[in-house]
């Protein structure tokens, strides 16, 4: 955990980063409120929170009677909001400040393609 961030922000970006990573699968029970609020040593209610706001956003549901579990096309939404937060913010960000310093287009998509392929 960091002060850059509210704490169930962090912990939201988490849960969120292990359905991407396939550490969660559709229908798999996620990590409890309790296990949440004792791995990170957070207050349960900040546990509880990060995860009402994901089952809001239908990233995760609950399974009755048994825990909150990642919902169908999770990984999928998901994707489509990284993507976008990315076009979105980071790669203006990115190409703003390459005119700053004076990297040409070609020049960066140049840089670009030999990040990719290392």
């Amino acid at each position: 955990m960091n002060d850059e961030k509210p704490v169930f922000v962090q912990i939201i970006e988490m849960i969120e980063d292990d359905i991407l990573s396939g550490a969660y699968g559709a229908d798999e029970l996620i990590i409890s409120t309790p296990q949440i609020s004792k791995l990170l040593s957070v207050n349960p209610a900040t546990a509880q929170r990060a995860v009402g706001v994901l089952t809001d956003r239908g990233i995760i549901y609950k399974k009755r009677g048994v825990g909150m579990a990642v919902a169908p096309f999770a990984k999928e939404r998901l994707l489509e909001k990284r993507k976008a937060a990315f076009f979105e913010k980071a790669v203006p960000g990115f190409v703003s400040e390459a005119r700053k310093i004076g990297i040409s287009g070609d020049e960066l998509i140049k840089i670009v393609k030999e990040h990719i392929n290392d």
